[in-house]
């Protein structure tokens, strides 16, 4: 009974630490820890995509052809495309 009693609480430590994170990677890796744990093809395919297009957006900007933009513009991106999802 202790052991079940150590797993819930460290259950409930590692929701209240993911509540507060405001690290996206943090997301993606626990997510990435769930798929593997269920063996979902598609979400790794999807996750193989994603950086795919990372990649090539990576070169794209190295090699010049990629655009530039100021943290605020970033930001201001950002706060627009979360208004509309």
């Amino acid at each position: 009974m202790i052991g079940n009693m150590n797993l819930e609480l460290s259950k409930l430590e590692l929701i209240e630490r993911l509540l507060h994170t405001q690290s996206e990677s943090v997301i993606e890796k626990i997510k990435a820890i769930f798929e593997e744990e269920s063996g979902n093809v598609q979400d790794d395919f999807r996750n193989e995509a994603f950086y795919t297009m990372l990649n090539e957006r990576r070169e794209e900007y190295t090699k010049g052809e990629g655009g530039e933009y100021t943290w605020d513009e970033i930001k201001a991106n950002a706060q627009k495309a979360s208004k509309n999802v």
